[in-house]
């Protein structure tokens, strides 16, 4: 029989895999979409309409879970996502490619759920943060693939056969899905989850401020605070690096926090307790953003997003464990205000620019936000 450590990695790679794609358009698709007749709003759209889809989708998924067979729907949405990735690669009509995206949000709820309820339902409580810290971890290769891989690809062999060979790998990875989700037992796969009434509306708030601050305000602004802070380029070491290389290796690090912090982050959280850790991480992230906000250094700026970039993977990982533990319906509702903290957060950080605040506010705004999550998370239940 499959160990339980086996299963993550599988259901993690499954997840890295199926992100390719989705990942590459992120990459790609602001600096050429032209090549393929879009206009920029509509590039705007096709990037976001995955996320806004996902407020829906999320509960859809969740119930969906408790009704039918986890095995079926993974593999199913895994497949999905292969064939979506496929499409994007010969499609150039806006609608059609608008569905596909919508479509893609349905398929990753499904994948997001599973795969974090697997993680529960083959780990001890002991190791929950730990395994789930991989998992993160791993899945999120996936998006340093799309991003990285995906950019170098289109350049050397174009857009449509980059999103072919990534249609591929992740139709290849399907079956991972599947036998990680065979070795769960039976009897954990309706497990009840921990009561405690008082860790719901944290979750709700915390998941809302991880994904507004750190995936929402700071990863779609932070190339206009560097500009403002170094110019069009910084000397280093005797060569001239361009602001949006070093936007796009800070960016890059939050994915690469996530393959390398996240099991130590996680090993944490099952040592110190989640709340306490969780606290630590969310205090931490605060104290980078106001110090970032006030430094004109920049070494010591990049050290401030790399150090928050940190703290919110071991945030992440802390609220994943503590949502998975309570239960299906507590991981979609955690999921959903996160994906709606993402959705709204470049909003909030782009009005900043809107108005002509100096790009210090970003800073300041979220780092208010993240002491909110910390107070909360500090809180005792009632």
């Amino acid at each position: 029989m499959m160990q339980s450590s086996q299963a993550v990695v599988f259901i993690a790679l499954a997840t890295a895999f199926s992100l390719l794609g989705d990942q590459m358009l992120y990459s790609v698709l602001p600096t050429h979409y032209a090549e393929i007749g879009l206009m920029p709003y509509q590039v705007g759209l096709i990037l976001s309409v995955n996320r806004w889809v996902r407020l829906i989708t999320n509960t859809l998924a969740e119930k969906l879970c408790q009704r039918y067979n986890l095995t079926a729907l993974m593999t199913g949405s895994l497949i999905l996502g292969a064939v979506l990735t496929a499409v994007y690669g010969v499609v150039t009509s806006f609608p059609i490619l608008l569905i596909a995206r919508m479509l893609w949000g349905l398929s990753w709820s499904f994948i997001r759920q599973i795969g974090l309820m697997t993680v529960v339902d083959t780990t001890p409580p002991s190791m929950i943060g730990q395994k789930m810290g991989f998992y993160n971890g791993v899945s999120r290769l996936g998006s340093v693939g799309g991003n990285f891989l995906g950019g170098l690809a289109h350049d050397i062999i174009g857009f449509t056969l980059t999103l072919f060979l990534f249609a591929i790998i992740s139709l290849i990875g399907t079956p991972l899905g599947w036998i990680a989700r065979r070795a769960v037992f039976e009897k954990n796969i309706n497990k009840e989850g921990v009561e405690d009434s008082g860790w719901v509306p944290k979750l709700m708030i915390c998941g809302f401020v991880i994904g507004c601050v750190g995936p929402g305000i700071l990863m779609s602004t932070l190339g206009v605070v560097l500009v403002e802070t170094v110019g069009t380029s910084l000397n280093l070491l005797g060569m001239a690096i361009g602001v949006a290389t070093l936007n796009g290796l800070l960016l890059s690090s939050r994915w690469i926090a996530d393959a390398l912090g996240g099991p130590f982050l996680g090993h944490i959280s099952d040592r110190l307790g989640r709340r306490w850790s969780a606290a630590i991480y969310f205090g931490t992230g605060t104290l980078a953003l106001f110090s970032a906000s006030i430094t004109s250094n920049t070494g010591l700026l990049i050290l401030c997003v790399v150090v928050f970039f940190l703290c919110g993977v071991g945030a992440t990982v802390v609220m994943h464990a503590e949502a998975g533990m309570r239960g299906s319906r507590s991981v979609a509702g955690y999921v959903t205000a996160s994906d709606l903290g993402s959705a709204t957060g470049p909003m909030l950080g782009w009005m900043t620019q809107q108005v002509h605040l100096p790009s210090d506010w970003i800073f300041l705004i979220g780092g208010g936000i993240y002491a909110i999550g910390a107070l909360v998370i500090s809180s005792k239940p009632p």
